[in-house]
This record gives structure tokens, sequence and C-alpha cells, in this order.
């Protein structure tokens, strides 16, 4: 009995040491990250959705809801506000602070894309899309023949 108290209390300690240690490293890297961002979209207006299609992807044919998806797609994948994204952010790039605090985030943007509009994305293709504008063009050149 009291071998299985001690290892229970190990147990326990383990995890009250975790979640004590882990929870001001999940502060940390959550200013980080916001630090970061405010870095990358520092000066811009924030934008919703309907206003970050007309000033960005509208003009090329680009349905509507795709955009929306996409962003949606996006800020749920960074667990980041994106309102003041735009078409030109490049994720290898000014926003390559993301794959700091989410190593899979990409590899899981890129199912979340699959799913959700029901298409293939092939490793070569999401190699070559590095900002906000090539997602979108990359999935509506996928859906374009579904349309026609």
């Amino acid at each position: 009995m009291s071998t299985t108290l001690y290892y229970l209390g190990m147990i326990i300690g383990g995890f009250t040491l975790l979640i004590v240690l882990g929870i001001p490293l999940a502060l940390w890297e959550g200013r980080a990250k916001r630090k970061k961002m405010e870095l990358a979209f520092a000066g811009r207006e924030p934008l919703s959705e309907d206003s970050f299609y007309e000033r960005y992807i509208q003009s090329r044919g680009v349905p509507a809801n795709v955009v929306v998806k996409i962003r949606r797609i996006l800020e749920d994948e960074l667990n980041a506000d994106l309102s003041r994204l735009s078409a030109e952010d490049d994720f290898s790039r000014n926003l390559s602070f993301f794959w700091e605090y989410d190593s899979l985030a990409d590899v899981e943007i890129v199912m979340r894309l699959e799913e959700e509009f029901s298409i293939k994305i092939t490793d070569a293709e999401a190699g070559q899309t590095r900002t906000v504008e090539d997602i979108v063009n990359l999935v509506w050149r996928k859906l374009r023949p579904r349309e026609a």
C-alpha cells in the first residue's frame, strides 16, 4: 500500500511540476508571439473579412467565401488574430516566426485546406506557397475547374 501511495505521489508531483513550469513558459511564449506579431503588423489597421477581401483579392475574381475560409483556417491553426494581415505577407519572411511556436502548423494548414475545400495539395505546391496571396491562388486554381 505504501509503495502505491509513493508512486501516486510521484505522479501527482510530476504533473504539478509540469503545470507550474508549463504555465509561465506558455505565458512567455504568448507574449513573445504577440510582440513579434505587433512588429510584423505595425502601422496596419485591422480589417474585417469583407474589407480584407475587397482590398486584396476581389479584383482577382476569387469568391469571397473562399478567401474568408482561408483566413479563418490561418487564424485557427496559427492561434492568432490576423485582422491586420495583407495578401503580401510572407510566411517565409515577415511571418516566419509563427513556425517557432508551432513547427507543424504549416502541415496542419495544408491538411485543413485540403479538408475544407476537398482538394489535394502536393508537397511541391505547398513548398512554393509563401504568401497569403499564394495560398488563395493555389486553392482557387484547384477549385476553379469545378466551378466551370
